[in-house]
């Protein structure tokens, strides 16, 4: 579902606990139902909306984000993640903020602390002031502030958490002035009574698994979506988050082209996977899993057809999977991390992460990315277009006519001619017309699918691996076919002289 059709679902639903709306720029009572959200169950404002759900429009949104942004910034205490954003909406502009439920309750804002009950923003009674700081006793107590023992100044890194203080003053994020390091830390719960916390650990230690093991994360690849005897990688990362994030980053915008067989074809369909979607998909696992306990475990798994992101834990609250699809409020398990995170402007939209990941896979013209919450945690796959197994194509009628019908007299006469020059100057050995049948069977594959490995053709023709190899090993010696590209990732194509003949 687009962006803009989930805002026309956020003016269906109407107003709520979670849901205010404002038809103008009303600075003290927009920072008035934040705070009252940020005490309560967190929840979304849409400014440029009438009581009734209609859209009247915000001239200069953009120029409004900002002021709204540096205003609620210097307004709410103490400091909470606010995303505000001017969205489009029937060829008009409003303002979207959204915050979820404050780990730091109480908010105060303007003096006065609010809550939301219903519809309504009120002043908190002195009941519900009480339940708020005694909430917020009991979420101190929790494994992010823990202390992580035995870490010191010099076992973080301290680079990575100086630029985290100027990235988040350059996009009105943070409300931190100071440029002491242990400063900003104690400032947002990191570093308290001399000891480091274990969210510092895992956000900026040089090496976090020397104090918390449970950070690693593996990689592995695939060089089909069988994994018995087709590991290409395997790799464990010990970073810190964004040391980790960077790395799977990198590797995942290098991963280029994939393919399959269509199931309705014989021809091979090139795909790629969205990078945003994976970006989001991979700093959400990160943020988002279950680093209390010390079994637990994230992956990224690759393999040509499907690129699957794990992590232990469970959604967060009472979250469910279906919910993932549409617009949600956001409850991160990791309030410390998550801030950090926000700071450095790894979060876009809190909550829309998962909307974002569905659309730019419908851009590449993929499925729907699936996410499954089970006993062992959370997956997320991501698929690639519809295909049909190679063998079981290789066994189908219409598919064997395909691949012989793309062998006509030009290719048969031109291929032949290639093999017995190739005979008659000792390159290969006297071949059997069986053996010349299989080569231009391979041609033929290879002249619509270009870049095929050992793999695929195997599964294609149907045949040993030894008897495919053979196969490969004659035609390269007789010139019809070249191997381009690493060991890993090349494949085969026809040679020029090849392609001339089949013009």
């Amino acid at each position: 579902m687009r962006e803009e059709d989930q805002l026309h679902s956020l003016l269906k639903e109407g107003e709520s606990d979670q849901m205010e709306f404002k038809s103008s720029i009303d600075k003290m009572a927009i920072g008035k139902a934040i705070c009252s959200f940020l005490n309560a169950k967190g929840g979304r404002i849409l400014v440029g909306v009438d009581d009734l759900g209609q859209v009247r429009d915000i001239p200069n949104a953009i120029e409004h984000v900002e002021r709204l942004k540096i205003f609620l910034l210097s307004e709410i205490v103490p400091e909470a993640p606010i995303t505000i954003s001017n969205e489009p909406i029937d060829d008009k502009q409003i303002i979207l903020l959204k915050v979820y439920k404050g780990s730091k309750q109480p908010y105060i804002f303007d003096g006065n602390i609010y809550y939301r009950e219903g519809k309504e923003t009120k002043r908190a009674t002195s009941n519900q002031i009480s339940e708020l700081i005694h909430g917020r006793q009991k979420s101190e107590i929790h494994w992010e502030r823990s202390p992580a023992i035995n870490v010191e100044l010099e076992d973080l890194d301290q680079k990575l958490i100086r630029s985290t203080i100027e990235e988040s003053r350059r996009n009105h994020r943070g409300n931190f002035e100071s440029d002491d390091l242990l400063d900003f830390l104690s400032y947002y719960g990191l570093y308290e009574n001399g000891y480091f916390s274990n969210a510092c650990v895992v956000l900026f230690a040089k090496n976090p698994s020397k104090f918390i093991p449970q950070v690693r994360v593996r990689l592995t690849e695939y060089g089909d979506s069988k994994t018995n005897n087709s590991l290409l990688r395997d790799e464990v990362m010990e970073g810190n988050l964004f040391d980790t994030q960077d790395r799977l980053e990198r590797y995942i915008s290098n991963l280029g082209v994939r393919s399959v067989f269509a199931s309705n074809q014989w021809k091979r369909v090139d795909f790629k996977f969205p990078i945003k979607a994976l970006q989001e998909g991979v700093i959400n696992a990160l943020m988002h899993r279950d680093y209390s306990n010390q079994s637990s475990s994230a992956a990224i798994s690759i393999y040509p057809d499907k690129i699957i992101i794990s992590n232990s834990g469970h959604l967060p609250g009472d979250l469910k999977v279906s919910e993932l699809k549409k617009s949600h409020t956001s409850h991160p398990v990791n309030p410390d991390i998550a801030h950090i995170v926000f700071l450095r402007g790894l979060i876009d939209k809190l909550g829309r992460g998962t909307l974002k990941v569905i659309e730019e896979c419908h851009k590449e013209g993929l499925k729907d990315p699936v996410w499954k919450d089970a006993g062992d945690g959370v997956t997320l796959t991501f698929n690639g277009p519809k295909a049909l197994p190679y063998k079981r194509m290789a066994r189908d009628d219409d598919f064997r006519d395909d691949l012989n019908d793309g062998i006509d007299e030009g290719l048969s006469d031109g291929i032949n001619k290639l093999l017995d020059a190739a005979v008659n100057d000792g390159l290969i050995d006297g071949i059997s017309d069986g053996i010349r049948s299989e080569l231009m069977k391979i041609v033929s594959l290879l002249r619509d699918n270009e870049g095929l490995n050992a793999n695929g053709i195997i599964d294609v023709m149907d045949k040993s691996k030894p008897t495919v190899e053979r196969y490969l090993s004659i035609a390269k010696s007789a010139g019809i076919v070249e191997f381009k590209g690493s060991r890993r990732t090349g494949g085969y194509y026809l040679t020029d002289t090849v392609k001339h003949v089949i013009k």
